[in-house]
């Protein structure tokens, strides 16, 4: 490994902390007054870093209770590109939105970021943005992986059909009854599109 390298690990390595740092002080402190009451500075002053900091991996309060930001594409899109090449796109795409999930679930902050997304479903408007810069990382990773480019109809498709997935499966999860492990509901949603949109079987 170069120097070069080891300090691109070490500024990645910060930049998580520094990310989850930020996650940690706002699941706090919504979960204490309430997302309205909260403002972003006082997140950052409960994490100890600038409100200037905060804007470079966050657009919103409300975006760090979500898995994909813009601080997060190219992570995303490099993640893509590395998958082993013998898999096809959709089966790649799906193995690295999968890990994002699984990371997500078994944070530390997971069980109260689930129950503020529950019990606050206006935090999910700002999906629509996390769902747009995940489009944009699976299009960015699938067309250098392909050589289509990102702008190429098929490699569009399989990523939006994955947002998609994920789209659902979040609605899905919030909806249920019963507690539901998000990873199984988002497996599912995958599932439904390998098997073309066919209806599963009835047990």
């Amino acid at each position: 490994m170069t120097t070069a390298d080891e300090g691109a690990g070490l500024r990645e390595r910060k930049k998580r902390m520094t990310r989850q740092a930020l996650r940690a002080a706002a699941v706090r402190l919504f979960t204490e007054r309430g997302p309205a009451c909260v403002t972003v500075e006082e997140i950052c002053a409960e994490a100890g870093v600038s409100p200037r900091t905060f804007f470079n991996y966050f657009d919103s309060k409300e975006e760090t209770l979500l898995p994909f930001t813009r601080d997060t594409r190219e992570e995303v899109a490099g993640r893509v590109r590395a998958r082993p090449p013998e898999e096809e796109p959709q089966e790649a795409v799906r193995a690295v939105v999968e890990e994002s999930i699984a990371r997500t679930v078994a944070g530390e902050t997971w069980s109260q970021e689930s129950a503020l997304l529950r019990s606050n479903p206006q935090l999910l408007q700002r999906g629509m943005v996390a769902a747009r810069t995940l489009n944009l990382a699976l299009r960015d990773g699938l067309g250098e992986r392909t050589g289509r480019g990102a702008e190429d109809p098929y490699v569009r498709l399989v990523a939006a059909v994955s947002v998609t997935a994920v789209h659902v499966a979040v609605n899905v999860w919030q909806g249920a009854v019963e507690e539901r492990d998000m990873s199984q509901v988002l497996a599912e949603a995958f599932d439904g599109i390998e098997r073309g949109l066919t209806p599963p079987q009835e047990a």
